[in-house]
């Protein structure tokens, strides 16, 4: 199974990413080390590339839940590509390196490592690292703030760019040649394994062997690969995905294949699939080496209490043992001691030895004195006993009694800890593995036009649309206002034109004010938390470019000749879902027209609340109400600034 990109996996998603250059960043997020940048594209809609240091780049159609607090890495790269323009992208050489160019308030560099670790690189329009996303320092080069970025060194030459000598001298000396091609050419196996095949040379040729018209085969291999036309698929053998391919590869021959639109799309379900198998089989590593360690802990547990119940039953013994013939015992300890304190313990074992060759009654039971430690073992129905020779016969009774009471203590702390692991053990094989879902992929929908601009449907079902900046603010007045329709601009510096798309259709006085309030709530008044506003409305052939004589018009100004006509509305709002064309669409606006498009309808004021958490807030209340919409959607919506539910 193929785990990341190769190198030329990396040349074909690169070439259909250049269909994105244009894209503005809208956020970055990083989950468990995968970072999703989610861009505005230049037509409208949304666009998600993943990427993952060292496994893959792709665009996505999987839907990442973004965490609740960004990482220290997706900050930064938010501060310096947020709003920036995605300008170009490129494979240096034929590595698995991938180079980003963004233009904001100044240009960035963003470097994708896809080989061995990884590793993500933002750097300045000089290529100045600003911080990479681990620091690294190796003998030849370094990853760290400030220093210029370099590549690693170069293994072998471009294959793209490669010829007959170049690639004879690349692969001579190699103990084969799919290693000569793998390693001298850095291209990895399966691509080397590849090219042989289709060269029909066989893989373990000696490189040094090979003809003149061997290694033209093997050039013409290389030329294909690069240079064929794209049919994406997945490999899969048994069932389960194997290769992920730009094209049909000869060394996959009969294997069952899908088939995609794009590579971009081959990679993004291929990889979704890996991951999950990848985290699965961790999970279940996981899982493995828990039960292990639970079954070897209970196999411990059980040996440890058998011995405790074993010394137990011991101690129980003896005690009752001493107890019953304490008569005896005290007899033989007595005579023992007055031996010991007249004799010595010398003369003591000769006087034990003399007083059993007579037989004596006393002696019966003993089998044995042990000097040393004070010890004489005794046999009492048959069972050899170690007593301590200064105490009575109940004294050392009670040692044993004592003994016996811990372990009994020990054994019941050990049946205990059984009962608590054969607990966990049975709550670990109820829970099983866990189940891995991949993440659910979104439904395409086909951007509708108006959605690059801020916009709103009224309760007559009349289009209003307005700028989100300076060139869309031109674009509305300039490209998108007709004859019949109405423009609409609040009484304050920092509002965005508005129209109403008349479609042919007679604009109500209900359209109009819901217009006015549109461009109230879009415009700074909202964040400076006014009340109310005053906006005024006017005919299109009205509006003006030209300055009147003498005069300076800025940039996106406009002239308005003739009569204003004025409206006071408030500055409410309302965030709710409609349906265009069947698809459910996030829709902020005047609250009547929300009300009267959606079933759900979440007051919004001006407040304190910082945007982002008005928006998971409204989130919230919507999924409450059985909606579900991402953050993204809400924060397009939202009017500029600050807020609150209302």
């Amino acid at each position: 199974m193929k785990l990341s990109m190769s190198n030329l996996d990396i040349m074909v998603c690169a070439g259909e990413l250049k269909n994105a250059i244009g894209a503005r960043v809208d956020n970055v997020y990083e989950l468990d080390g995968i970072f999703i940048f989610r861009l505005h594209a230049r037509g409208g809609g949304r666009l998600d590339l993943l990427v993952e240091p060292g496994r893959r780049v792709h665009l996505t159609e999987a839907e990442y839940q973004a965490p609740e607090r960004p990482t220290g890495y997706a900050m930064l790269l938010r501060k310096h590509l947020k709003n920036a323009k995605f300008d170009l992208v490129n494979q240096p050489g034929f590595e698995r390196i991938l180079e980003f160019e963004f233009q904001g308030r100044e240009r960035r560099l963003l470097v994708v490592e896809l080989f061995g670790e990884g590793n993500l690189i933002i750097c300045d329009e000089r290529r100045v690292i600003i911080q990479p996303y681990r620091v690294e320092i190796w003998r030849h080069r370094a990853l760290k703030p400030g220093d210029e970025y370099a590549y690693p060194p170069a293994k072998g030459p471009d294959v793209r760019r490669i010829d007959l000598n170049k690639l004879r001298d690349a692969i001579s000396g190699a103990p084969d040649l799919v290693r000569g091609l793998a390693i001298n050419l850095n291209i990895g196996g399966a691509i080397a394994e590849e090219i042989c095949a289709r060269a029909k040379v066989s893989k373990r040729s000696n490189p040094a062997d090979l003809t003149q018209t061997e290694l033209r085969s093997l050039l013409d291999s290389i030329e294909s690969l690069i240079k064929q036309e794209l049919d994406p698929q997945i490999v899969y053998a048994d069932d389960k995905p194997i290769d992920v391919l730009p094209f049909d590869f000869v060394s996959h021959f009969g294997k069952r294949v899908k088939r995609f639109e794009s590579f971009n799309q081959a990679l993004d379900e291929y990889f979704s699939a890996v991951a999950v198998q990848t985290k699965t089989s961790r999970m279940k590593e996981r899982f493995d080496r828990e039960m292990r360690k639970l079954r070897q802990r209970l196999e411990e547990q059980s040996a440890r209490l058998t011995e405790l119940e074993t010394k137990t039953k011991e101690e129980k013994m003896n005690a009752d043992l001493i107890t019953t013939f304490h008569a005896d015992v005290d007899e033989a300890m007595h005579n023992l001691t007055q031996l010991r304190q007249k004799m010595g313990w010398q003369g003591l074992q000769a006087t034990l030895e003399e007083a059993r060759k007579l037989s004596e009654t006393w002696t019966k039971i003993i089998r044995g004195v042990d000097p040393r430690v004070g010890k004489v073992e005794v046999s009492l129905n048959g069972k050899i006993l170690a007593l301590n020779l200064r105490l009575s016969s109940f004294e050392n009774a009670s040692r044993s009694y004592k003994t016996y009471k811990k372990l009994a203590e020990k054994a019941a702390g050990a049946r205990e800890a059984i009962f608590h692991t054969e607990g966990e053990l049975n709550e670990l094989v109820l829970r099983d593995v866990p189940k891995v879902a991949a993440p659910a992929m979104r439904k395409r929908r086909k951007i509708k036009w108006f959605e690059r601009f801020k916009w709103f449907i009224s309760s007559d079902g009349v289009l209003v649309i307005a700028g989100r900046n300076t060139a869309t603010n031109q674009e509305v007045v300039e490209k998108h206002m007709q004859p019949g329709d109405r423009y609409l601009h609040a009484d304050i510096f920092g509002a965005p034109h508005v129209v109403v798309k008349a479609a042919g259709k007679e604009i109500s006085e209900i359209t109009l004010r819901e217009a006015a309030e549109f461009a109230a709530i879009h415009s700074r008044a909202w964040r400076e938390g006014l009340g109310s506003l005053k906006v005024f409305w006017a005919s299109p052939e009205q509006v003006s470019k030209k300055a009147p004589s003498g005069e300076y018009l800025p940039g996106g100004s406009y002239i308005i000749r003739g009569k204003r006509n004025f409206l006071k509305v408030q500055m409410d709002a309302a965030v709710g879902i409609v349906t265009l064309d069947d698809e459910k669409v996030v829709m902020c606006g005047p609250p009547s027209a929300v009300k009267h498009h959606s079933k759900i309808a979440v007051p919004v004021v001006s407040g304190p609340i910082k945007k982002s958490d008005l928006a998971k807030k409204v989130q919230a209340r919507l999924k409450a109400g059985g909606e579900e919409v991402s953050l993204d959607e809400l924060m397009r919506a939202l009017p500029p600034g600050k807020g609150q539910i209302g």
